[in-house]
């Protein structure tokens, strides 16, 4: 039987997995406060950054003192993103991070975050962990 060219390459390319790990805090003047509002700019993220969904998003809304605000997470075929978002706060402060195999711009992922919630400023690190010590790539203060 006879394939097609592009078939019989994508049989025998396989995936090469490049550890890349981005961790960003900040502060947002327009968080998210619903389940539904975080689940959504998972899904947007990740199409937005070119991975594929294998589970979830499974968003939360914590509102015990202290820790008032809603968590997130998305896992991806390459790994997964997560949220936790503290919307008592003024500005309201969020942890973010997303681990994937699979290549990506840190900027996509902050101009996401600033698209949809009014990101005010962001302190951020991605680390290149494809080796048994972690090297970080790039850092940054991302302001308004």
């Amino acid at each position: 039987m006879f394939l097609p060219f592009f078939i019989f390459i994508q049989k025998y390319i396989m995936f090469v997995p490049n550890h890349l790990h981005l961790l960003v805090k900040g502060y947002l003047l327009n968080p998210p406060k619903t389940e539904d509002t975080l689940n959504k700019w998972l899904s947007e993220l990740v199409d937005n950054v070119g991975m594929k969904v294998v589970a979830g998003p499974t968003s939360v809304y914590v509102d015990e003192p202290g820790n008032e605000g809603v968590t997130g997470t998305i896992t991806l075929a390459t790994s997964h993103a997560a949220i936790h978002v503290w919307d008592a706060e003024e500005p309201a402060m969020f942890q973010f991070d997303i681990y994937s195999c699979k290549d990506y711009d840190p900027n996509i992922v902050l101009n996401h975050i600033d698209k949809h919630f009014d990101l005010k400023e962001a302190y951020w690190s991605f680390i290149d962990r494809n080796e048994d010590t972690f090297f970080e790539l790039k850092n940054g203060k991302w302001i308004k």
